[in-house]
């Protein structure tokens, strides 16, 4: 049963999946029932579009004009009425896609709007949702679903391999999913997460603490620092913590792509399914070490009672031009970056109602988080005199300044990520340092500028 809204909370889901044992039995039925009806009550959506307007009267339409004695569609076999309604549903939601597709083009200028228009749906292949009526007897671990078997409905009773995902967690409607030979149980999960009225009244909150991260493509991809602001918007740290372990993870996914890449180099000719087993073996290593990641900055965040976990906004990362694995090895590591940030996003929010934020990049790895100066980046923390007067350039994982600043160059960057998110409240946020027990005096922080401030002048 879905959750209801209640004052104060917001519904989070997700989709809970568990391995269904047929013993034999065929669903394969069922599915082309359920993409048949899809497919005629896409039809009379689409003749009859004015009863998408308004949710509340979906299945009074569509069901009254396929449904009786004098219905104007009548429905081409029986089935029961939750099976009909979730095939409604499921028609509307197509035809609005294709609306919204058409729309689009239509509103193209001439010279962007290719020959064809979209067009219907010709076929459907989706898999059937059984919604309240449809299954029963749940215990966790066997089910009862009504299923369509020798062109009749009947009860079957079902075993299913489950798992715990917490008491917290309600399950609502589930979906047979069909795929490579086997069935899946996949539950729609609801929980009640308490609201937070958005990052605009995050923000303003005495004592926030944020958990800012900078994100690398080897070695320690992930740099944390926790940060809190006061009201007078001085900034201190409070930890700092680096993601260790990925090292292993490149190392094993270079020596993999150099493989695929000497095979397709023996072969000549690369058809469809190449080393389909290995390209699967990494994309599996990839999913799990973007779970790992996310959990471990999640859980740290959550340790300090953090609110907010901001990232950069890196979305336009494109391989540079090489050979074939070093361009498929460029590719992941930015993919990873995309999936840690959008995990996170997801988890912490619907774990411990954290919130994720995103800024501007610019700056951040090439000014001091503590006064803003053009930073030199290298591998040691002792730069000579000519070495500081260079340009700037980028790598290298320690930072130094002409004023005496050195350290790690990844929690350089996480310092300027938090306070350039600290400036959407604060004017100049400042960092204070606390060193060997004594205070150093704050300095004010160039967040956003556009200016750089010259290593020369100080």
């Amino acid at each position: 049963m879905s959750l209801k809204r209640k004052k104060g909370y917001s519904i989070e889901s997700k989709t809970a999946r568990f391995t269904l044992l047929r013993d034999g039995i065929d669903l394969g039925e069922t599915k082309t029932a359920f993409n048949d009806l899809v497919s005629f009550y896409f039809a009379v959506v689409a003749t009859h579009p004015e009863g998408t307007c308004k949710a509340d009267e979906y299945y009074t339409v569509y069901e009254g004009l396929t449904i009786g004695e004098e219905a104007a569609y009548p429905i081409p076999y029986d089935a029961p009425s939750a099976f009909r309604r979730a095939a409604i549903r499921k028609a509307i939601g197509a035809y609005k896609s294709w609306k919204t597709h058409y729309d689009k083009w239509s509103t193209r200028p001439p010279r962007n709007k290719k020959h064809r228009p979209p067009v219907q749906p010709r076929a459907f292949n989706f898999n059937p949702v059984f919604y309240t009526g449809m299954w029963k007897d749940d215990t966790g671990s066997s089910i009862m679903l009504k299923i369509r078997r020798d062109n009749t409905w009947v009860w079957v009773k079902f075993q299913y391999q489950g798992y715990d995902f917490g008491d917290c967690w309600e399950k609502a409607s589930p979906t047979i999913t069909l795929k490579g030979g086997k069935a899946y149980l996949d539950f729609t999960v609801e929980k009640y997460v308490p609201a937070t009225g958005g990052l605009k009244t995050v923000i303003q909150q005495s004592d926030l603490r944020i958990c800012c991260v900078d994100l690398d493509l080897d070695g320690s991809i992930a740099t944390c620092s926790i940060l809190e602001s006061d009201d007078n918007g001085v900034v201190n740290e409070i930890s700092r913590m680096t993601v260790k372990g990925h090292t292993a993870h490149v190392s094993c996914r270079k020596r993999d792509l150099g493989r695929i890449a000497r095979k397709m180099r023996q072969t000549g000719i690369v058809n469809k399914g190449f080393a389909s087993t290995r390209f699967a073996k990494i994309s599996r290593k990839e999913r799990n070490e973007g779970f790992r990641i996310s959990n471990e900055i999640i859980e740290f965040a959550q340790r300090h009672n953090c609110k907010v976990i901001v990232f950069e906004h890196l979305a336009n990362l494109k391989p540079s031009r090489g050979k074939y694995s070093r361009r498929s090895n460029q590719k992941r590591a930015y993919w990873l970056k995309g999936k840690i940030v959008d995990n996170v996003r997801r988890i912490a929010y619907q774990r411990y109602a954290i919130l994720t934020a995103r800024v501007n990049p610019r700056d951040t790895s090439r000014l001091c988080a503590v006064n803003g100066v053009e930073v030199w980046r290298g591998n040691h923390y002792l730069p000579t005199l000519l070495e500081l007067c260079e340009p700037y350039q980028y790598g290298g994982k320690c930072f130094a300044t002409v004023t005496g600043e050195r350290g790690n160059s990844g929690l350089n960057a996480a310092r300027n990520i938090g306070l350039k998110f600290l400036s959407r409240s604060f004017v100049q946020p400042v960092l204070a340092l606390e060193k060997a027990g004594t205070f150093r005096k704050a300095k004010p922080v160039k967040a956003g500028c556009d200016k750089i401030a010259s290593k020369i002048g100080g």
